[in-house]
């Protein structure tokens, strides 16, 4: 991977318009750090907890084979075999991944085969100007990125935490297939290729595991699981954050698998999984007590005009969800019971419709799916995640800011709903300037970032949270 401009010396580089001051698109984190004081590596008792996380950033040179071949006999994916499928994915992780959930702060990426994105680790600057933004880029302890605050009367009794809100905080890693087409992207990290589009090879993995702040006295569900440490300013008893960084506890949740597998997945070509820890699952670590909470592997287009998702009575075809899974994860299902895990906010408060539904309080309304979310990724961004006549989202269940979106069923709405394959925008219109991204939202960030560090200002949108 080449890291700098051909031809020019990182002293001319750095005089080049548009570049002088920009982050580094190699940054291991967003430069925020804690004292000794603060993290002093060790836990009360004297063992060693660990340092910083080192991402990997230096992508294969060529293309690499995925060495996962699912049995033959699950292909194509449905329902009926969607739990042996997911069972064969994590088998297939173990090795190399176990450590990031069990043992997070002695786990690195790059002694496992799992890689990071370029243009990501550095925050943005402070709206003074007065250095940065605790709450962006990647965070020092395990690099992980932080999302949306949740009300927690998203979930219902008795499995509401006994919080006001809940934050997750998110590692997200390539295997060396998916590397080794991010490798070709990013040759010349300062002039992305995107000439022959967005393909991950077949075989591709992309994980994101999420840690949630309440305790385990807070949230009974997260008893047993791992606990994590992260750099950012904590989330308050009000369910506001605070200004200032701290080493912030967080509790293992949620992991999601994407698979790019072309075979069994025909119309979209990915499978979405989602693993959620199940504090009464069997298993001697946290890692084995992740157990399927679901897959996805299309949008259900055929009930996308139905108002609720899906007709009474009718399930749905591109989706499994584990009738095994903990009770509280059906709490944040998607749209018409679609794949979404219980960090992913699906499900949004303070919401008006098109027709001028509101959802205010604890009201909800299922908005999204894994496919249907990722689905959106494309550069440049023109396309909400959300099914929305709008660009930018605002933060969840503020009153203040109500979040507008079609109306379910809608043909606007349906929009969202459909099978794509990773080379077709969403875009309604003016689709010839675009770029699809291989349902990959990460290379959308990145190609944000770049273009906002080479001063390209029409193709930067808002900074925004996502999960």
């Amino acid at each position: 991977m080449k890291r700098v401009l051909p031809g020019i010396t990182l002293g001319i580089l750095l005089a080049v318009p548009g570049l002088a001051g920009a982050q580094d698109p190699f940054a291991a984190n967003n430069g925020v750090l804690p004292g000794p004081d603060e993290w002093p590596m060790t836990t009360e008792n004297g063992t060693r907890i660990g340092g910083f996380r080192t991402p990997n950033l230096d992508y294969p040179d060529k293309r690499v084979p995925s060495d996962w071949t699912p049995d033959p006999d699950l292909r194509p994916i449905d329902r009926d075999h969607a739990r042996a499928y997911m069972r064969s994915v994590k088998q297939h992780l173990a090795p190399s991944l176990s450590g990031m959930i069990n043992q997070p702060h002695q786990w690195q990426p790059g002694e496992h085969g799992w890689y990071d994105m370029v243009w990501q680790g550095a925050g943005t600057p402070k709206a003074n100007g007065k250095g940065t933004d605790p709450t962006s880029g990647r965070e020092p302890l395990l690099n992980t990125y932080t999302g949306q605050i949740m009300p927690a009367d998203t979930f219902s009794k008795p499995h509401r935490p006994d919080v006001a809100a809940v934050q997750n905080h998110a590692t997200i890693y390539y295997d060396a297939t998916a590397a080794s087409m991010l490798g070709d992207l990013w040759d010349n990290v300062y002039n992305p290729d995107l000439s022959d589009g967005v393909s991950f090879p077949q075989g591709s993995m992309v994980v994101k595991v999420e840690a949630v702040t309440p305790t385990p006295d807070q949230w009974p569900i997260l008893e047993r699981t791992a606990k994590w440490h992260v750099y950012r300013p904590a989330l308050k008893p009000d369910g506001t954050v605070a200004k200032q960084p701290s080493v912030v506890p967080a509790w293992a949740l949620q992991m999601s698998v994407a698979v790019k597998d072309p075979v069994a997945a025909p119309e979209t070509g990915w499978v979405f999984m989602a693993f959620t820890y199940d504090k009464d699952a069997e298993g001697d670590s946290p890692w084995e007590r992740f157990v399927p909470l679901g897959a996805q592997w299309g949008n259900d287009p055929q009930y996308a005009r139905h108002p609720e998702g899906k007709p009474d009575g009718k399930q749905l075809r591109e989706t499994w969800i584990n009738p095994d899974a903990p009770d509280f994860v059906r709490d944040t299902l998607g749209w018409g019971g679609r794949l979404a895990g219980p960090m992913d906010v699906a499900t949004r408060h303070e919401v008006v419709t098109m027709d001028g539904t509101r959802y205010t309080g604890a009201q909800h309304l299922r908005a999204s799916s894994c496919i249907s979310c990722h689905g959106s990724a494309e550069f440049p961004f023109t396309t909400n995640l959300y099914p929305s006549p709008n660009k930018p989202f605002p933060p969840d269940g503020d009153p203040d800011n109500p979040f507008l979106l079609y109306t379910p069923g809608s043909k606007d709405w349906a929009r969202w709903f459909q099978n794509r394959s990773g080379d077709e925008v969403m875009a309604r219109t003016g689709k010839d300037g675009l770029t699809a991204l291989d349902y990959d939202m990460m290379i959308m960030f990145a190609l944000n970032a770049y273009n906002r560090a080479m001063g390209n200002e029409a193709l930067v949108f808002e900074e925004f949270d996502v999960h």
